[in-house]
């Protein structure tokens, strides 16, 4: 029994959630906990809104789904890639953007920690901390949840990526796959089995595609490791997961959709016209230390490292940037006049001496974005009869070095004081604390769970004189919150749950709101460096839902309203991409979700399962704000990129080895951003639906070496709906207003087979 607590106990600070029945001196209750982590439901007893996604979903997903679009298949999130294996991926949850809540591995954030979002940050299009092929299942925590739970960015809610585990027997598994757009897979998976107890798993995943539309061809490289090593007699183990992650190719761009409609959806800017290359490495590395020292007392200690090295060359044609020719705005233009050449010492490059004009000398930008963190989370918790006790924490020391460069041809070369847009260095220091208490009474039929965290950031940014710096400088502070939290559960039927909670929380603003502050004008007209003034966002978030589980059927509803202050508002520099944060004052987030699954068992022929999910939210300004940067704001004003409304609905059916699946998504409406202006305006992108289908057949094998293989076939938009998925608005060079639109991926088909040993 202590060898199976040994293994099993690190979920032991949710047993009584999940079971309602665990007492410290049986611990096979503990033991099943493990096993339901990885199951698509939420626990029954949980005090909070929960999801998850389960492995079979995982297995099953499509070639072309990632870790972020997969989530799209739970309420209240939208998420999509504009281009192949991730590329430009993009997530919204509860109408909060991607750096309002946190990614997590094995409780780990993936965010960046100066940027926000964990993919698609700071125009770095092709970060991708992470593949399906290293996560054995999805965590999904609406809301802020409790300190446990939740990071530094958790407004919308957390989601929690649970690392693949090795396997008890030697074994592996290689795949072949192909599809549309010359889709291209291949992997392998081998497990070492149990050596003296050290279990290791290794796992290699390629994919190569030329996208859906033009000239956006991308490659993707994963490498995954974990090795888990029980000790201490199998009551304390060390468990290590090492992702690496490199990515290359073209960015899919926003396009005018005058142009779109004019040559089709495939269409993208034509290489010759603009292009943006990219180049991503990005690293994980967790070092987990897990002990029971007795029946009361568990703790839990990780040591992690993560490394992101983004390069972007990118190139813009001067013979077609905007004019009466060719009136929309192309991505990456450089400017028409050396403006640098009026500052008190500027940088010396000269773009018209060099290459003819400044329009030539401007056409080629590299811009490098490099970061890496060291951190450190401890937690111990107390298993006493009628309460679970935990208090933990986290440490986390981050430096970034970023650049951009212009230059008339390539390779650019990369001189401080010569031709840098900006040359930044920035550090940043978050600290955390928390304790909470999950409280059971009256027989397990009421959980209480009060929480209070306490979070730190120290902030430093220091810039050198630059294209876009007369003088150079440092800006730095320190800002700190109280989260506190509480939840409540109450059971008062098998099967049958009702719960409710309270938060608050907040996010620390981005590096952007940072560098803006270095080499302002005052009165004077004198270039000045401005102490920071811009504020957190604050969130107190609302909750009630109940929860029915019974023969099969698992049924959730909730409401939430979150009321936010200090809403961020990005604007971005048209010619570098630059993006700057200001506060633009209040809003309210408020929602319904709502979720149904039937397990209907054998009918007729083979076993089959249905499933729904509703979910509207709705995100308005409440208070009225004007700034030179973004324009008037007027209370009652909706956010842009908010679906009200989102359905999933599904049907699987399952016979021996064979297993088919067809599931669709409808995305409503919704109000898009001023291009420049981060806020939106008067347009709209229509609603959609995709629908995907999948076959899969297991064919078991009765050769030594080989136990089945298994064949997969996946259609995607298989009603080959045209659809927008993401667009911003803009005036051309007449005045008149179009709409920048990213479009859908189209009908799809991907085949595969693996191979399992």
């Amino acid at each position: 029994m202590s060898g199976a607590l040994g293994i099993a106990y690190p979920l032991a600070s949710s047993a009584h959630t999940k079971t309602g029945t665990h007492k410290s001196d049986k611990v096979i209750h503990i033991t099943g906990v493990r096993k339901t982590g990885h199951k698509a439901h939420a626990p029954l007893k949980a005090q909070y809104t929960e999801h998850a996604i389960g492995a079979q979903a995982i297995r099953h997903a499509s070639p072309a789904q990632n870790a972020q679009t997969i989530l799209a298949r739970k309420p209240s999130i939208n998420a999509f890639s504009t281009g192949p294996n991730g590329v430009r991926s993009t997530i919204t949850f509860r109408a909060f953007t991607s750096g309002q809540f946190t990614e997590t591995f094995d409780g780990i954030p993936l965010n960046d920690m100066f940027n926000g979002a964990a993919t698609n940050s700071a125009s770095m299009r092709n970060a991708i901390p992470l593949t399906l092929a290293d996560t054995g299942g999805i965590q999904i925590y609406n809301g802020i949840n409790n300190p446990a739970v939740n990071g530094y960015n958790s407004l919308g809610g957390t989601i929690n990526f649970e690392p693949l585990q090795p396997a008890q027997h030697m074994g592996g598994a290689v795949e072949l796959g192909y599809g549309s757009f010359d889709t291209a897979n291949w992997g392998a998976v081998f497990n070492t089995g149990s050596l003296g107890g050290f279990r290791s798993v290794f796992s290699f995943h390629r994919q190569t595609s030329r996208g859906w539309v033009k000239n956006s061809a991308d490659q993707n490289n994963n490498f995954y490791y974990a090795g888990v090593l029980p000790y201490d007699g199998g009551r304390s183990r060390i468990s290590t997961y090492l992702i690496v992650n490199h990515n290359s190719g073209y960015t899919p761009h926003s396009v005018p959709e005058p142009l779109v409609n004019q040559y089709g959806i495939s269409y993208n800017w034509p290489l010759n016209y603009d292009q943006t290359n990219n180049k991503d490495t990005e690293i994980t590395a967790i070092i987990d230390d897990k002990s029971l020292i007795n029946r009361w007392l568990a703790t839990d200690s990780k040591i992690f490292y993560q490394s992101d090295n983004y390069q972007r060359t990118a190139y813009s044609n001067p013979a077609f940037r905007e004019s009466a020719s060719q009136p929309y705005y192309l991505p990456n233009q450089g400017t028409g006049y050396n403006f640098w050449s009026s500052y008190p010492n500027p940088p010396t490059y000269n773009p018209a001496a060099t290459f003819g004009s400044v329009h030539n000398g401007t056409d080629y930008q590299l811009y490098q974005d490099t970061s890496s963190d060291l951190g450190y989370s401890p937690k111990v918790t107390i298993l006493a009869p009628h309460n679970t006790v935990t208090a933990g924490g986290n440490v986390t020391y981050g430096l970034l070095r970023s650049a951009e460069y212009w230059y008339g041809s390539a390779p650019v070369p990369q001189i401080p004081g010569y031709n840098n847009a900006w040359y930044e260095h920035d550090e940043r220091l978050l600290a955390s604390a928390y304790a909470q208490d999950e409280v059971r009474l009256f027989d397990h039929t009421v959980h209480i769970t009060p929480g209070v965290k306490f979070l730190d950031a120290y902030t430093i940014s220091s810039d050198a004189i630059g294209i876009y710096y007369p003088i150079g400088g440092t800006v730095a502070n320190n800002q700190h919150f109280v989260s506190p939290t509480l939840g409540l559960n109450y059971a008062p039927l098998p099967g049958f749950s009702v719960y409710a909670s309270w938060g608050r929380n907040i996010k620390f603003p981005n590096i952007g709101a940072y560098y803006s502050n270095i080499a302002e004008t005052n009165a004077a007209g004198q270039y000045v460096v401005v102490p920071i003034s811009i504020k957190p966002e604050y969130v107190t978030d609302y909750e009630l839902g109940t929860r029915y589980r019974h023969a099969g059927f698992l049924g959730s509803i909730d409401a939430y309203r979150e009321y936010f202050t200090n809403t961020f508002v990005s604007v971005t520099n048209p010619t570098t991409a630059l993006s700057t944060t200001t506060n633009g004052g209040r809003s309210r987030y408020q929602g319904i979700e709502l979720t149904l699954e039937q397990h209907f068992g054998h009918i007729l022929v083979g076993r089959w399962l249905g499933y729904a999910n509703y979910s509207y939210n709705q995100a308005v300004f409440t208070s009225s704000f004007d700034s030179s940067a973004v324009g008037q704001v007027s209370a009652g004003q909706p956010l842009a990129n908010v679906p009200k409304n989102m359905v999933n609905v599904g049907l699987g059916w399952r016979l021996g080895g064979i297993d088919a699946r067809i599931g669709a998504k409808y995305v409503g409406p919704q109000y898009v951003n001023q291009q420049f202006a981060g806020v939106p305006g008067g347009l709209k992108i229509p609603g959609y639906t995709v629908t995907n289908i999948g076959l899969f057949d297991t064919i078991p094998l009765h050769e030594v070496d080989v136990k089945s293989v298994r064949l997969a076939l996946n259609i995607d938009n298989a009603f080959n709906h045209h659809y927008v998925v993401a667009a911003t608005s803009n005036s051309d060079y007449y005045g008149n207003p179009y709409l920048s639109v990213f479009e859908g991926m189209p009908f799809s088909v991907y085949g595969s087979a693996t191979l399992t040993f």
